[in-house]
């Protein structure tokens, strides 16, 4: 069988990765695995379910070699640092809420070792993301179009950090699970071919905090105790003391440290002013929001046309504020139509959502096709 390609593909030595190495041998492609180094060892990079430890690098290694293929390891320690952990920090130092998956898939995964592939004569590189990769013919009869869409397993569906996917990238990009289920068909042809990783857990939280402690580790990482300050109610009074701001996230209602009749939750953060505020869960609501390093998977041209042409009215959307949220239905329209998405987009929805934070992603939707994304300005 001549080869449908080279493909360089990312391993991490979970189940995803090997079977996704696993179905593109079968299918034709000639494999060359890859794992990224992230970390530079330790309790934190090599606990269990930690990305990008030596111990992956071990596991896909094993894994590579039963199936016939080479594997490498590529150091990203460095860009990792500045562009994953030193925006996590910043960004939580800044009263925002961060979002360290989606920065390492759009620059070490479909960034640096996306780069890599091409210059190794790759063809693709291919990672174990449930989500789906498609042809369109566009309206103007021009070129066919890649599809970004969410995966069939709506329970694992991740098309929602992999909106950094370009129409550039799609054309490179391998997702061979988007199509199959976690449970019943990944796991299954893992322990067929007598994968290790076929149980083996899937990650939880961020892969370089151990147990997830956000103010711990960024206290041992910036070498100094986080500020205590108050904690104010949305009158502006005292109402209790924090040991440090960035230990809150919006709409956080457990662990505020403060005893009151009915339930608070947290509205907003003031890192100038150290002081956290709590409110009524109808203080988290809100109508619409402002996104912007906005970034288009659709083809970019078709979309800004799209949103301008729908005016002041707005472009009707699905949109998500989080992972798994369900689609909230929206309108997008520029904040300043004659810059377009490089001035920002504005989402007004339908029903009001609870707790949009400033940091976090936003994701919108044609049906099951990802149109684009970006970061939440307020």
């Amino acid at each position: 069988m001549p080869s449908k390609g080279r493909v360089l593909v990312a391993m991490s030595g979970g189940v995803d990765s090997s079977v996704t190495a696993f179905l593109l041998k079968q299918q034709g492609y000639e494999c060359v695995g890859a794992t990224m180094l992230l970390h530079d060892g330790g309790a934190c990079a090599d606990g269990p379910g930690a990305c990008g430890s030596s111990r992956d690098a071990d596991d896909a290694a094993s894994v590579a070699r039963s199936l016939g293929f080479p594997h490498r390891v590529i150091d990203l320690r460095e860009v990792f640092a500045r562009e994953v952990i030193d925006k996590f920090v910043r960004t939580y130092e800044d009263g925002r809420t961060p979002n360290p998956c989606i920065d390492c898939n759009r620059y070490l995964k479909f960034g640096s070792l996306l780069a890599y592939a091409l210059e190794q004569d790759c063809d693709y590189v291919a990672t174990g993301h449930y989500a789906r990769i498609g042809r369109k013919v566009v309206a103007d009869g021009s070129p066919d179009a890649w599809t970004l869409g969410k995966g069939v397993d709506s329970a694992k569906d991740q098309s929602y950090v992999l909106y950094s996917l370009t129409q550039k990238r799609l054309a490179h990009v391998l997702l061979p699970l988007g199509g199959l289920t976690k449970d019943r068909d990944v796991r299954r042809i893992a322990a067929e071919q007598g994968f290790s990783s076929a149980n083996k857990p899937d990650s939880q939280g961020i892969c370089f905090v151990p147990n997830n402690d956000f103010a711990t580790y960024i206290e041992r990482r910036e070498g100094r105790a986080l500020p205590a300050g108050d904690i104010l109610n949305t009158g502006g009074e005292v109402i209790g003391r924090h040991t440090g701001a960035l230990r809150y996230t919006i709409g956080q209602r457990k662990g505020l440290g403060v005893a009151a009749a009915h339930p608070l939750y947290v509205c907003s953060i003031d890192v100038r002013e150290n002081t956290v505020t709590l409110g009524d869960v109808d203080d988290l609501m809100a109508s619409a929001l402002v996104a912007d390093d906005w970034i288009w998977s659709a083809p970019a041209a078709e979309m800004e046309g799209a949103v301008r042409a729908a005016g002041p009215d707005g472009l009707p959307v699905a949109a998500k504020i989080r992972y798994h949220q369900p689609d909230q239905m929206a309108r997008a329209r520029f904040v300043d139509p004659s810059r377009g998405s490089v001035g920002g987009v504005r989402l007004d929805f339908e029903e009001p959502q609870r707790g949009i934070a400033p940091g976090q992603a936003v994701v919108i939707y044609s049906g099951d096709i990802v149109l684009g994304g970006g970061t939440v300005r307020r």
